[in-house]
């Protein structure tokens, strides 16, 4: 029988990775937030023809393009930390889902080292790759 869940010193490891990431996270968009605050108030207040509008209008959008991106990656990881919760944290969800179509090769436990780099992943390697190409 394939093993199906990580032992509590594991998930606690997982947990504290997550819990890193989160600040990582935070830190970013702080940092974002608080450039792109200051960029608007120079922008505002240098607006002259020879200003470049297109230039700083780019770097305004893109600034809310990488929050909302962490916005997104901290809201998979709060996900992932109820996964873990659940119980369910590292267990593939094709897997879940239907254990017949899993194709994670030595058990439906996602890699642990794919859940250190990638803690918001839901799916081994070759079911992520299979679902890819909607083979799943």
């Amino acid at each position: 029988m394939a093993k199906t869940k990580y032992s509590k010193s594991e998930l606690k490891k997982f947990e504290k990775n997550i819990y890193s990431k989160m600040n990582d996270i935070s830190n970013n968009i702080e940092a974002v937030r608080s450039t792109t605050s200051s960029n608007s108030s120079v922008f505002l207040e240098n607006n002259t023809e020879d200003h470049n509008e297109g230039t700083e209008a780019h770097e305004v959008e893109k600034s809310f393009l990488l929050m909302s991106r962490e916005s997104d990656y901290l809201m998979n990881l709060k996900k992932a930390l109820q996964r873990i919760e659940d119980g369910t944290y590292g267990l593939c969800e094709v897997y879940q889902n239907d254990s017949t179509k899993c194709e994670c090769p030595d058990s439906p436990l996602i890699d642990k080292e794919r859940l250190l780099e990638v803690p918001n992943a839901t799916k081994g390697v070759f079911c992520k790759q299979k679902k890819k190409l909607n083979l799943v």
